[in-house]
C-alpha cells in the first residue's frame, strides 16, 4: 500500500494467482465463521454494501484506511468508531482482521469469492439474464420456473435490460449462452441471406466456366 492510495477500498482487479488464492482463503474463512454463527447471507450483504457503496462514496475515508502513515492500531480504532453499532459484530471483526493483515484492498474480491463459495455449497446457480424490455412479475416467475427445470440447482437470477436485443432474451449459465433474442435471429437471417446470395453468384459463375 502507498500513502494516499485508495487501494484499500477500491475494487481490485486481481490478475496475480497469489492474490486470487489469498482472496479465496479469506473468503472460505469468512464463510466458515459466518456459517457457525448462522449469519452468512447477512454478512455477505453487509460487506458487499461496504465495498461497493460506503467506501466509494467516502474516498477520503478510503485513503485514510489505505495510508501506511496511519498506524494499524489507529486504523482499527477508526473502523470501530465508524462501524461499531452500525455493522454486525461479525462484519466488524472481519474488517479488523483484514486491516491488521493489510488485506482491506481485497475486500470486494473476497466478498465475490465468498458469494461464489456460498452459492456452490447451497447448490445455487448464478444465471445472468438480459431482456429487451423489463419483465413483469408473471414473466419473471415463469422464467424462474423454467430455469429450475434446466439447471442442476436453484437458479439465482441477475436480470438486466438491453434494448439493443429488440425482443426476446439472452441467458447465460456459466460458460453456456442461450441467445433467444430478436437481434440474434436477425443476425442469423442476414448471414443465411448472404450465404445464399454468394452461392447464387458462384452458381452463375460456374455456368460460364469453360475447360482450359
Amino acid at each position: 500500500m502507498t500513502d494516499g492510495s485508495s487501494a484499500a477500498t477500491a475494487e481490485v482487479e486481481i490478475r496475480d494467482d497469489t492474490l486470487i488464492a489469498v482472496a479465496r482463503r479469506y473468503a472460505e474463512a469468512l464463510i466458515d465463521t459466518a456459517q457457525k454463527e448462522k449469519q452468512v447471507d447477512a454478512a455477505l450483504e453487509e460487506l458487499a454494501e461496504i465495498g461497493t457503496d460506503v467506501f466509494p462514496r467516502f474516498p477520503r475515508f478510503a485513503e485514510l484506511l489505505a495510508s501506511e502513515r496511519v498506524p494499524v492500531g489507529e486504523r482499527d480504532r477508526i473502523l470501530g468508531d465508524v462501524f461499531g453499532g452500525r455493522a454486525s459484530d461479525l462484519v466488524l471483526r472481519f474488517l479488523r482482521v483484514l486491516n491488521r493483515r493489510g488485506r482491506l484492498g481485497l475486500l470486494r474480491p473476497i466478498v465475490a469469492e465468498a458469494r461464489t463459495n456460498w452459492d456452490r455449497r447451497n447448490h445455487r446457480i448464478p444465471v445472468s439474464v438480459r431482456t429487451a424490455v423489463p419483465l413483469g412479475e408473471d414473466q419473471m416467475q415463469a422464467l424462474k420456473d423454467r430455469l429450475a427445470g434446466l439447471v442442476p440447482g436453484t437458479p439465482i437470477l441477475s436480470v438486466s435490460t438491453d434494448p439493443s436485443l429488440i425482443g426476446g432474451l439472452v441467458i447465460q449459465v456459466g460458460d453456456h449462452l442461450y441467445d433467444a433474442s430478436v437481434k440474434n435471429r436477425l443476425t442469423q437471417l442476414r448471414h443465411r441471406l448472404i450465404e445464399g446470395k454468394m452461392h447464387e453468384i458462384q452458381s452463375r459463375r460456374d455456368q460460364f466456366s469453360y475447360p482450359a
